[in-house]
């Protein structure tokens, strides 16, 4: 098998000759991927490529809503066109603001580079875009005004540069609830819930509908897996949220991909022990970016023992490489053993490492582990 067919087959449910081994992947990283030598190396020994962030199957736009974004540089730079093209990749400070004939919602942030997909949507200093309720009014006239339409154009050519290494699924937007919480923060969401929950339900409600159009176009797209980038929690997503918000929307929207063929898998990536029960009630394909202890709070056995009808997308715990490369072995290994005989399972790379050299390092090890121990069925001794 190669990588694409590897992971494939286990979306499928369906046996692999191996755990599959995945990292994401973006556009920009696509030459590095191919002419670094070491990492070509993997690559042709069956690392997969997860192209998460890729593409979208819409087109948006907002008629009577515009959006201002302000970076503000300093003293960061100088006369020369060199130093202005740096300074764009250094941490700044931005202001931005979604304007409508019904007012303006605005924030403030700082961003580490002008690589806007790995800032946004902005953490801002001064709160979320959402800070009373007379921002819900601007926020519901920018989602009326919102129009989706299909854009399919993409998926074939990012699909042909990725190849036989990887998969490209198309990411929707994030869940009602998760947006929610993006656009207003978790204390606001949780006040407004429990002070203005008629208005916050309202609110909600408009997100929901909103939201069926763009993931009805992804469903008729030509992507076989469609992706939600939601960073699932119990921290912040508690169980009666997740019940009463999530696990409907969930339910609904995966239905409507499976209609159509189409593989529904969920970032999860936070303490899910607390929604274990409840994630099992999902009709969700597969459970991605995983992620165990020490970082998670659920084992993959206990996942896999509760969620018999889904996939583990299981993401390494990034900061086990701060105490080195035989930890890394021992953790990856321990992971072989909790998902054996591995029906349902692959690995990855999907949150961030301490740093570019920890990445370096680290992602060689698991997979030589994964290459030497990661036979289907797996039998560690």
């Amino acid at each position: 098998m190669n990588a694409k067919e590897r992971i494939m087959a286990v979306l499928r449910r369906e046996p692999p000759d191996m755990i599959p081994f995945t990292i994401y992947v973006e556009t920009k990283y696509l030459a590095g991927l191919a002419l670094y030598q070491p990492w070509r190396k993997l690559l042709d020994k069956g690392l997969g490529l997860h192209a998460a962030l890729a593409v979208q199957t819409h087109k948006v736009s907002c008629p009577n809503t515009k959006m201002d974004i302000n970076h503000h540089y300093g003293n960061k730079t100088s006369w020369s066109p060199v130093d202005i093209m740096i300074a764009f990749n250094t941490p700044h400070d931005i202001t931005g603001s979604l304007s409508t004939p019904r007012g303006k919602l605005s924030v403030k942030a700082k961003m580490e580079s002008l690589d806007l997909s790995a800032n946004l949507p902005w953490f801002p200093e001064d709160g979320y875009f959402l800070k009373t309720l007379e921002d819900y009014e601007v926020l519901k006239y920018i989602i009326e005004d919102t129009e989706y339409s299909p854009f399919y154009d993409e998926i074939e050519e990012f699909q042909m540069f990725i190849g036989d290494f990887g998969i490209v699924p198309s990411f929707v937007p994030k869940s009602p609830l998760q947006s929610l919480i993006m656009l207003m923060g978790p204390k606001r969401l949780a006040l407004d819930y429990y002070m203005h929950q008629k208005e916050f339900d309202e609110l909600y409600k408009i997100i929901y509908k909103k939201e069926l159009e763009v993931y009805k176009i992804a469903a008729e797209s030509p992507c076989e897996v469609i992706w939600g980038p939601d960073n699932v929690t119990s921290l912040v997503t508690s169980p009666k949220f997740f019940e009463k918000y999530s696990l409907p929307f969930y339910n609904e929207v995966a239905d409507i991909f499976h209609k159509h063929d189409k593989l529904y898998v969920v970032h999860m990536d936070g303490e899910l022990k607390a929604l274990k029960e409840l994630i099992a009630k999902t009709r969700i394909d597969a459970i991605e970016s995983f992620t165990a202890p020490p970082v998670g709070n659920l084992p993959i056995n206990e996942a896999k023992e509760s969620w018999k009808d889904k996939v583990i997308w299981a993401n390494f715990p990034e900061p086990v490489c701060l105490q080195g490369q035989k930890a890394v072995k021992k953790k990856t290994l321990e992971m072989l053993k909790d998902a054996a005989p591995g029906d349902n399972f692959l690995m990855g790379i999907s949150e961030g490492f301490p740093s570019f050299m920890h990445m370096l390092a680290s992602i060689p090890t698991i997979f030589k582990v994964i290459l030497k121990h990661g036979k289907y069925p797996i039998s560690i001794n």
